[in-house]
């Protein structure tokens, strides 16, 4: 395998692509007109725009969630070496020129970045990707040898009914939770503006 003849977003579910960058309308759609009566009705009985959107947001996250296991899976499946190569792979990825915003986010996310620490971080700039990776990749090492001394080995295996399959270790599980830690943020984010946009005019 090599950097280049994998694509994340390829790994991506497909029932998940679509929820990775959401707009208003796109919204509208996805979580149906009533759910949007019903938000319109809080917000106009008094009720917190955010205790009413919560949930909605919570859903989406968590299918998200559900879709980095997946391709954290299909990855392994594809290449044992997957999970080591993942920093290299999502810097490729990065450097590339037109990435949709889906893309950017999900190469973004297997790097522990959003938008908002890609501007801050390496002040977009392209060309400090390389060093930064090192130094992701150095702060992962660490933190599994941390993980592996104070909690010990740690072994399993998961398995979806696809026969997409991987062996569980430490090193899996920090590139995957700091792939969702960023994913979080990321939604969250999104999501405060766009329902910001979209229920404005009511608050």
């Amino acid at each position: 395998m090599t950097e280049s003849s994998i694509s994340l977003m390829e790994l991506m579910p497909d029932e998940a692509r679509d929820l990775l960058s959401l707009s208003g309308a796109d919204l509208v759609r996805h979580i149906g007109l009533d759910v949007i009566r019903g938000v319109v009705y809080d917000v106009l009985t008094g009720r917190n725009l955010r205790d009413s959107t919560e949930m909605l947001t919570r859903r989406r996250l968590t299918l998200l969630n559900a879709s980095l296991v997946t391709l954290f899976l299909r990855g392994v499946n594809l290449s044992a070496d997957f999970i080591e190569q993942l920093p290299d792979l999502a810097a490729t990825t990065l450097q590339q020129k037109r990435l949709r915003k889906a893309e950017r986010w999900l190469a973004q996310w297997m790097l522990g970045l959003t938008d908002k620490a890609f501007q801050n971080v390496l002040r977009d700039k392209p060309e400090t990707l390389d060093a930064y990776k090192e130094r992701y990749i150095a702060i992962c090492e660490e933190a599994i040898t941390n993980c592996e001394s104070d909690y010990g080995a740690l072994s399993g295996h998961l398995e979806l009914s696809s026969g997409a399959k991987a062996e569980l270790n430490w090193m899996f599980f920090v590139y995957l939770l700091a792939a969702a830690g960023a994913q979080t943020l990321a939604i969250r984010g999104s999501e405060k503006s766009t329902y910001g946009k979209l229920f404005e005019r009511l608050v």
